[in-house]
């Protein structure tokens, strides 16, 4: 890896590519299910290392023009499947909760472990944004949301903003569904992790 790219920056990378891993599951649906969306502008099959993809010589502006792009695309494929079918939805809820399924958790034996890994996953802006920060109480952690870096993009492409944060609650649900770590929280504000009882 190059002397510039330091481990935030393949983080970032990683966050970018796990919501557009997102997208590409909205498109698989929509081709299994025959809809008349187009979407294939939303999808991209192949993920380059990150010094192929990264302008070097201003990494900064690279990097929130590829986050600004990921956020774009999610919001655009969901507005492009729900067009005139809004009861979709259910079924959108469902591939982006199965998206969450596949990723594979580890090293998670804490209530802190599960914040730290949710974190490791989601592109909530850059980390200069401080869009959100981890408080833990023990039997609990929560991800505590600073700044709705989201709801515009969902606006903007003609959605409800509170639609990423249903969506972002199947994600989150999907990751958790088969540890021991509880979700909880309305997903705006907080999100709530702890372990559940045995």
């Amino acid at each position: 890896m190059s002397a510039f790219l330091g481990p935030i920056h393949s983080l970032m990378y990683s966050r970018i590519i796990t919501m557009q891993q997102v997208i590409n599951c909205l498109a698989d649906l929509e081709k299994a299910k025959g809809w008349d969306a187009d979407v294939s502008s939303f999808v991209i099959d192949e993920f380059p290392p990150i010094e192929e993809v990264i302008d070097l010589s201003n990494i900064h502006m690279s990097l929130f023009q590829m986050v600004e792009g990921a956020k774009r695309r999610f919001a655009g494929i969901v507005a492009a499947v729900l067009s005139e079918h809004p009861e979709r939805i259910e079924e959108v809820a469902t591939a982006v909760k199965a998206a969450g399924s596949s990723i594979i958790i580890e090293d998670v034996t804490t209530a802190e472990d599960a914040c730290a890994f949710l974190e490791e996953l989601l592109l909530d802006g850059m980390p200069c944004d401080r869009a959100t920060m981890v408080v833990g109480d023990g039997d609990s952690c929560r991800i505590v949301r600073n700044i709705d870096l989201h709801s515009s993009y969902f606006e903007a492409a003609g959605l409800a903003g509170d639609m990423y944060y249903q969506l972002l609650k199947e994600f989150v649900g999907g990751v958790f569904a088969d540890s021991a770590v509880e979700v909880s929280g309305d997903f705006r504000e907080q999100i709530v992790l702890s372990l559940k009882s045995s």
